[in-house]
């Protein structure tokens, strides 16, 4: 072990300790009660608790085939239809385990992610040469800038965690040639594809662009050397990421998994919309207009990263004097011009022709997963914060190490009071089981369920919102259900669960029967004033039989 290594272990677990701190606080008072609210009370919400719970359900039943889940039956690879989650379940699951609270284990896994973000952030900056001060305003701004962290409501955009590392070690391996450092950024890379494929897109458009600049800045191609860096252990780190690939594949085959250019565009007053109260004040004293009423996304990262960032590359200024030696201070600078053009790259996957890029490559292998191109403000964040630790740099260089400590205090304050959005107050948000599904759980397995009453797929709300319910509600048996959620909706469910609009008639029933579902949950109280006549009409119906009530539903068999 090295002299200075427990040193900066020490100050590493210090930084841990303040970026979860600082996560509390910044996201209060939602994240006082992980077990009671959610940031936002919405389908996509219930989609991540469901996909969480089966990833821990089949991590301990059979995690082979934890593609398979159980929506949308009879469709296999269904896990695919949708962001899998699956690293972020490593740490999901023993939560789930413990406590079978699927809220808890979200809300818990979620604040986790913002403060590795922080956290990932700042050991990129100080592989890049970056100060300790320096390299923590890169963390805040990576953690807190409201472009990623506004994003805590979607899993898959906010667990973005290991981008930041995977760049720090391909920096490694690049500035000291060690295999070691190359397969750890692999390892970074599998980590990021297991837990989000947009996260997978942003690292490996970031690994390939630095593997070129280095190419291009005199580092040798040497193909012969870098596969034997790779070699088998490489091999072997990457194999996870490329198998995850190939349900998704499968899917794009089967079902169409994949974008269009339909609504990629951005409105113009997305370039300056943010939730920070200081950039919504600052907005209305020189414009009338709701801006973030209007715009499509939140794409501004906020006025002292711009300041900072534009710092570091300002021509002409003195700085870069403060400590290390020529070489240093010359890897810095070709590090900054290097995330300068990464930021550039990013924001043109954002802006509109003639600049824009998207056009271009949106059905590359990958990108085709992505439904909205300005996620790629993840990227730019990453990319300002980068530049702007290196700002600071420039600015203290010419202070005492006290002054420059003073600065960077009063920087991180300002920061965190520009992009604060409190109070984070989310919803309070419980799954509810009904009784007659817990009893379900109870009979002998396996079984397919279907549920009703379906609202109409024109009340789009209402519709997503049953279905959602449904698949929360199979979490407590695991068994096949016909409801599902995500990017897509296979065309056989669209039909019958049109057709199911007019159960318990023979052309619904006959359609459960080709799905292969064995029982009926019926949701009596939804039916409303209509329940009298539903309730003949189930007396009546052929090839139903009526199996068990509860005070909130019935179960009915489907006889074949």
């Amino acid at each position: 072990m090295t002299r200075g290594a427990c040193p900066e272990r020490r100050r590493g677990a210090t930084l841990a300790l303040f970026f979860a701190a600082l996560t509390v606080a910044m996201a209060a008072p939602w994240s006082l009660h992980p077990a009671t609210r959610v940031v936002v009370d919405n389908p996509d919400t219930h989609l991540f608790l469901w996909t969480l719970g089966w990833d821990a359900h089949a991590l301990v039943t059979d995690p082979l085939s934890i593609f398979n889940a159980n929506i949308y039956h009879p469709n296999a690879n269904t896990l695919a239809y949708s962001e899998n989650l699956i690293g972020t379940a490593f740490f999901a699951a023993p939560i789930i385990w413990l406590t079978g609270d699927l809220v808890l284990a979200l809300n818990l896994v979620s604040l986790l992610s913002c403060a590795l973000c922080g956290i990932g952030a700042y050991v990129l900056g100080r592989r890049l040469g970056l100060g300790v001060a320096a390299a923590t305003l890169a963390g805040l701004i990576f953690a807190f800038a409201p472009t990623r962290f506004y994003r805590m409501s979607q899993m898959h955009l906010n667990a973005v965690q290991w981008l930041p590392f995977g760049l720090a070690w391909l920096h490694a391996y690049f500035d000291h040639g060690r295999a070691k450092d190359l397969r750890i950024a692999i390892g970074f890379l599998t980590l990021q594809a297991l837990t989000g494929g947009h996260g997978a897109v942003f690292l490996a458009v970031s690994m390939v662009a630095l593997s070129l600049y280095r190419m291009a800045t005199g580092e040798p191609l040497a193909p012969l050397r870098r596969a034997k860096d790779v070699g088998v252990t490489g091999l072997l780190l990457l194999a996870p990421a490329v198998l995850v690939l190939l349900p998704y594949q499968r899917a794009q085959n089967e079902v169409g998994l994949k974008r269009s250019l339909e609504n990629w565009r951005v409105t113009p007053e997305s370039a300056i919309a943010s939730p920070s109260h200081v950039h919504q004040f600052l907005i209305s004293l020189v414009s009338n207009t709701k801006v973030n009423e209007t715009a499509s996304a939140f794409l501004f990262p906020g006025y002292l990263v711009l300041i900072l960032g534009g710092m570091a590359l300002l021509p002409g200024l003195h700085g870069w004097d403060r400590g290390g030696d020529n070489e240093s201070r010359n890897k810095l600078r070709r590090h900054v011009w290097f995330y300068a053009l990464l930021g550039l790259l990013s924001v043109l996957f954002i802006v509109d022709e003639p600049l824009g890029i998207w056009p271009y490559v949106y059905s590359w292998p990958g990108f085709n997963f992505i439904r909205v191109p300005s996620r790629f403000i993840i990227l730019t964040t990453l990319a300002l914060a980068m530049l702007a630790g290196a700002g600071f740099e420039r600015m203290a260089a010419r202070k005492t190490h006290l002054g420059g400590g003073v600065m960077a205090f009063i920087l991180g304050a300002l920061l965190l009071g520009e992009y604060a959005t409190q109070p984070f107050t989310g919803t309070e948000y419980t799954i509810k089981i009904p009784a007659i599904v817990r009893w379900l759980d109870t009979q002998p397995k396996p079984f397919v369920v279907a549920e009703v009453p379906i609202p109409r797929a024109g009340n789009a709300g209402a519709y997503v919102r049953f279905n959602t319910s449904a698949m929360l509600h199979s979490t407590v048996h695991w068994q096949k259900t016909i409801h599902g959620y995500s990017g897509i909706e296979p065309p056989l469910h669209q039909r019958v669960l049109r057709e199911l609009n007019l159960f318990p008639d023979a052309t619904s029933i006959a359609s459960l029967r080709e799905l292969g579902v064995t029982h009926v949950v019926v949701h009596r109280p939804e039916y409303r004033e209509f329940w009298p006549q539903v309730e003949a009409r189930l007396h009546e119906a052929r090839g139903l039989r009526f199996v068990h009530a509860e005070a909130d539903g019935d179960v009915y068999e489907v006889l074949k």
